[in-house]
């Protein structure tokens, strides 16, 4: 067998990153026609089909070589940082989350992880739809709904969120949109009329502080809010990840350092 020639294993990374052979020579600086030759020398190379098209994606084969090619790079990087004489990880990682959990979980405690953390740059997706890890739109998703279109990503339990009820008067319910949430059925099985509807728990929060009602919110959202204690219910919080990328150390040190302050000040 040849010698591999790491630049043709990093062009097949940046082919199944961007999705097709013009994204990743866009990416790269180089001509599309370029980084075909590349992907097609590298299986001539391993004797395997590594990469199918745009629409079908990687092959088997493929995925398995792109997660050792992910490891190496993860490696090299460490041994780099090793190496510097400052043992600080580098590196970007993108988190997403619905915004009540980034505004008041995630960005709370990040001051204080940056410190451990000075060289690792998030970015913070505040979005409510679904973004999908498999084609690279996150590195790390914070879902409170079991994963179960996200393809082969890898996903564990953080913890169970608690949801307590605050506020007084008739209850704040949710849009016919939102009813599938836990929360907006537990409004709707409780005696006593639903007063105003709204989208999401940030609506819901400001409705309660604004004396129109009562509602079930998250107990970290409740801290200037009359609750009532007696009263508590949970919903669990997944984090999922890329099954290549899981493994790179600047995903790791934020799996491993940042959520477990992000799990604290979940659960209050």
């Amino acid at each position: 067998m040849q010698d591999w020639d790491w630049d043709d294993l990093r062009t097949l990374q940046a082919v199944a990153r961007g999705g097709s052979f013009a994204k990743a020579a866009d990416e790269m600086g180089r001509h599309e026609t370029t980084v075909a030759r590349r992907v097609r020398r590298l299986e001539q190379v391993t004797g395997h089909i590594l990469w199918r098209g745009a629409d079908a994606g990687s092959t088997a084969e493929g995925t398995l070589l792109l997660s050792h090619i992910d490891r190496m790079q993860a490696e090299a990087a460490a041994a780099a940082n090793a190496l510097s004489g400052q043992g600080w990880l580098t590196g970007s990682v993108c988190i997403t989350a619905v915004p009540w959990i980034v505004e008041s979980a995630v960005l709370p405690v990040v001051p204080h992880w940056s410190e451990k953390a000075p060289n690792i740059r998030l970015s913070l997706l505040s979005d409510h739809s679904n973004l999908r890890l498999m084609h690279g739109e996150a590195d790390i998703a914070l879902r409170m709904a079991e994963p179960r279109d996200e393809g082969d990503a890898v996903a564990h339990k953080i913890c169970d969120v608690p949801f307590v009820v605050a506020g007084c008067g008739d209850w704040v319910g949710y849009v016919e949109e939102m009813a599938h949430l836990p929360q907006a059925k537990w409004s709707e099985a409780e005696p006593g009329a639903v007063c105003l509807r709204v989208s999401d728990v940030d609506a819901a929060h400001a409705a309660v502080r604004q004396g129109l009602g009562k509602a079930w919110l998250p107990l970290c959202k409740t801290e200037d809010l009359p609750v009532t204690t007696a009263r508590r219910r949970v919903r669990p919080l997944w984090c999922i990840l890329h099954p290549r990328s899981r493994h790179a150390p600047a995903i790791r040190a934020v799996v491993e350092g940042l959520l477990p302050l992000v799990k604290t000040r979940l659960q209050g």
